[in-house]
């Protein structure tokens, strides 16, 4: 039985619910959690004393069993690990310190060691000055919204609740990376010797990536390559604008494809054959319809801003779009619940069912190279086939006590705005399709302010939606200011 299959069933352990009915789905968003679990600047946003006392939320739902630890090269890791790790013990729990992995190394372990959570200290491709930490179920998935509020709830009560001095939790430290190492070994086998160019950003994958690649006979030329939480190589988030080095590298060394990371490795930037970087949605709708090809049919998990390019090559591959909210951990519950055969981002942070259910840019990275040798294809030609559209984004400026009104009225006006012939997604804000193109509205969750995103099949196309959704969007917070 594979991984995704197991949450088919509804489950409830330590009472954390983790079944995946329509309830669990409509669950409230937490107000701590964003969509990528708990992020801030150190010791402003984000401090040890909000940290200790997670641990020992966690530790009064769980109640029992063993955590997963484990951080990124941040400056400030090892401070949030103890801190964590201060909780959970002090909340009963056991604690099994995995020391500096990649995000979907410590989610696989998680499941692979049967402990009941994985945490992972990281801010993934934000600035330095940040960490965080995020959650990750005993199969390896991130916390849901449901599993969210619990926490959140347990962090909220007047006192925490602490185990007595003799049942107190114990921690260790073991390196069990190789078994994540040996899965994905055991299961791929590349045929010929790549020249690799990889930035690994000096993050997390630095060392598991580089093992990995030079076992598969990649012959690897590396950039960051040294772990360094001030990130003096370039910024942790890997963009065209920030990997100029990788793409002259892989020009200039004749490199088969160039690779980069984030800050946790759980996205991965393309860089082709030519030093020209490939745009996210372009590589998620390449790999996306080479999947949907490679197994005749199947669902397609994807968030409600990814690109028509990608819904359009996986639907003229005979596959199927599963709409998801913004965020992995909704596309990775989609995943489970619809039995997807992929799910992935536009920022690179691909999802592989068949391998666990966090995104991977290692593993995505890995298997890119395979299909490649399959399908006999350079990179440039694999995503020759891949459309490309113009993208507007914008914001409303509005106070956050009327977003709710904002969107309610939203929902019942850019329709008529926008014309007859439209499909509306009430999924994450308001998506709206147009014969033309697409507009999504959102509430934001870290500003006052509503977003605003529009494609279209045209510069003039998506300029038209854009100002009529825009337009629209200014009335209404003007008149629910007055």
């Amino acid at each position: 039985m594979g991984i995704r299959h197991l949450f088919v069933l509804a489950e409830t352990r330590n009472n954390l619910i983790l079944t995946n009915s329509h309830v669990t789905m409509q669950a409230k968003k937490p107000d701590l959690f964003g969509t990528s679990g708990i992020r801030g600047v150190i010791n402003i946003d984000f401090e040890p004393a909000l940290t200790i006392r997670l641990g020992m939320a966690l530790a009064s739902v769980l109640k029992e069993g063993m955590v997963t630890l484990a951080r990124d090269t941040r400056t400030s890791g090892e401070m949030l690990s103890s801190a964590f790790t201060a909780g959970t013990l002090a909340g009963g729990l056991e604690v099994t310190n995995l020391g500096i992995l990649p995000t979907p190394v410590l989610a696989y372990l998680t499941n692979s060691l049967g402990a009941a959570t994985g945490a992972m200290i990281t801010a993934s491709h934000n600035p330095p000055e940040f960490n965080g930490i995020k959650l990750f179920d005993r199969y390896g998935k991130a916390y849901d919204d449901a599993l969210q509020t619990q926490i959140e709830h347990a962090l909220g009560g007047e006192k925490q609740p602490r185990a007595s001095w003799y049942l107190l939790g114990e921690m260790s430290s073991a390196d069990y990376s190789y078994r994540y190492v040996e899965t994905i070994l055991s299961r791929i086998e590349l045929e010929r010797a790549w020249k690799v160019a990889v930035d690994f950003g000096s993050g997390a994958a630095y060392q598991i990536a580089f093992d990995l690649l030079r076992s598969l006979r990649c012959h690897l030329v590396s950039l960051n390559a040294q772990p360094d939480g001030a990130f003096p190589g370039r910024s942790p988030e890997p963009t065209s604008e920030s990997l100029s080095a990788l793409m002259t590298t892989v020009r200039d060394m004749n490199c088969d494809i160039g690779f980069a990371y984030d800050g946790d490795a759980d996205r991965v930037f393309l860089v082709d054959e030519t030093g020209q970087g490939v745009e996210g949605d372009v590589a998620l709708a390449a790999f996306a319809s080479y999947m949907v090809r490679k197994q005749g049919k199947g669902g397609v998990a994807l968030p409600v801003d990814t690109s028509l390019a990608v819904q359009e090559a996986v639907e003229e591959n005979g596959g199927k779009v599963i709409w998801t909210k913004v965020g992995d951990a909704n596309v990775a519950e989609a995943i489970v619940r619809k039995k997807a055969i992929f799910g992935g981002e536009p920022c690179g942070a691909w999802i592989h069912p068949d391998f666990h259910l966090c995104p991977d840019g290692i593993l995505s990275c890995i298997l890119l190279l395979k299909a490649l040798e399959e399908q006999g294809m350079t990179v440039r030609r694999f995503c020759s086939g891949i459309k490309r559209y113009p993208v507007k984004r914008g914001k409303i400026p509005c106070e956050n006590r009327v977003k709710i009104e904002i969107m309610s009225n939203i929902a019942s006006n850019l329709p008529k705005a926008l014309g007859k012939k439209t499909e509306i997604t009430r999924i994450d804000g308001i998506r709206v399709r147009t014969p033309t193109g697409w507009v999504l509205v959102r509430a934001s969750g870290t500003e006052p302010a509503v977003r605003v995103t529009v494609e279209a099949r045209s510069t003039r196309l998506a300029e038209d939606l854009f100002n009529v959704t825009c337009n629209l969007c200014s009335n209404i917070a003007r008149e629910n200011l007055s």
